[in-house]
């Protein structure tokens, strides 16, 4: 089977993390979501931009068992390529934490100091 053909027009994925912030503690799990156009079908995993795996769920838990950090990307059925979230695992006792999407110029930026 090839990449699946989407249309020209069609919307990107969105991918979601939860809880929001990165880097992560090791010992925490996290869970990423893509969302697409809704067409029933696999939802395609790049890390770094390569292919990793395809899903039938349109969400995944990265957790200290799979501390896979790097940049993260999905393509649910119908829909494009999502825009890249990155996601880093800290072992320190203390982390500040960044929004794990990307924003704009002239955003706010929340950080979140953890220990």
């Amino acid at each position: 089977a090839g990449v699946p053909c989407h249309p020209a027009g069609a919307q990107p994925s969105q991918l979601t993390l939860n809880p929001p912030w990165t880097p992560v503690f090791l010992l925490e799990k996290v869970t990423l979501t893509c969302r697409g156009s809704g067409v029933p079908g696999p939802t395609d995993w790049y890390i770094d931009k390569q292919l990793q795996w395809q899903a039938g769920s349109d969400h995944i838990h990265v957790s200290k068992d799979h501390p896979w950090s790097g940049s993260y990307q999905c393509r649910s059925s119908g829909a494009r390529l999502s825009p890249p979230v990155t996601v880093s695992f800290s072992n320190d006792w203390l982390v500040l934490q960044v929004p794990a999407q990307a924003l704009l110029e002239g955003d706010a930026l929340p950080l979140r100091c953890r220990a």
